[in-house]
């Protein structure tokens, strides 16, 4: 069953085409990612998917219901899609609980007891357990993301969205984030991740997108992509990553052959 589909959707702001028709579909329990070059309308796909952005044409689906704004509210979006970005906009007078607690009582009206229960279940889950009183402002960048993962996942959604979810991270925080969402993807949750971390990329995903100038270029699985690369700006792509990332990045599990 697809959780997410999205039907040529096309997204332009005045004279400048971000998005160019775009076709893509996530099955329940699967996890997409997206990658390409900076510029090339994969935040801008993210914000549409999740009902933050309109779209021009096309159309987007959520379980094989149609995203109309009229019959979708952001309120009711949110239990459907959670979305994490790059900064965590968290509140910064409300501690860890109380951030995650807010919208599963503002918006699905659980009980105070009920929303605290959950709240603290999930700041456990993201490790964060011993970090429920604390503030944003005495959070690390990575436990404030964490928090915001939990906070996300108070809605119960059906698909997470991750947009560069690590790149406001210091290096040595980055980690700490990636290993929550991989064991989000052990737990069956579906998402969709845009990410510079290519390795992670390679490692988490069913399925990855490679995307460059508003349009989807490649798709395919992590071998595919990475090892065996059939379009001509994907090659480019990853060998521009080689230096920061290694050969391990286009090195096939069984057959350590370079194929760019």
């Amino acid at each position: 069953m697809e959780t997410l589909r999205a039907v040529n959707v096309s997204k332009s702001y005045g004279k400048l085409q971000v998005l160019k028709g775009i076709n893509l579909s996530v099955k329940k329990g699967e996890v997409l990612s997206i990658i390409g070059p900076s510029g090339s309308g994969k935040s801008t796909l993210l914000r549409c998917l999740c009902g933050l952005e309109s779209i021009d044409s096309g159309e987007i689906y959520i379980n094989d219901e149609p995203l109309i704004a009229d019959r979708f509210s952001h309120r009711h979006l949110a239990t459907k899609i959670g979305m994490i970005f790059q900064s965590f906009n968290l509140f910064p007078h409300m501690t860890s609980l109380e951030n995650v607690m807010l919208a599963p009582m503002k918006v699905k009206g659980l009980s105070k007891r009920k929303a605290e229960k959950l709240a603290k279940e999930l700041l456990i889950r993201v490790g964060l357990g011993d970090k429920i009183n604390y503030r944003p402002s005495q959070l690390s960048g990575g436990q404030q993301q964490r928090v915001a993962i939990a906070r996300a996942l108070a809605m119960q959604p059906d698909i997470m969205l991750f947009d560069e979810p690590t790149s406001a991270l210091d290096p040595e925080l980055v980690g700490e984030v990636l290993e929550v969402i991989a064991q989000l993807a052990k737990e069956g949750m579906t998402m969709i991740i845009v990410t510079h971390e290519m390795l992670f990329a390679k490692e988490i995903s069913n399925r990855v997108i490679f995307m460059d100038e508003g349009s989807i270029i490649e798709e395919g699985s992590p071998q595919e992509i990475f090892v065996n690369p059939s379009n001509p700006r994907t090659r480019a792509f990853l060998r521009r990553l080689l230096p920061h990332f290694g050969s391990s990045l286009i090195e096939g599990e069984k057959e350590n052959e370079v194929r760019l």
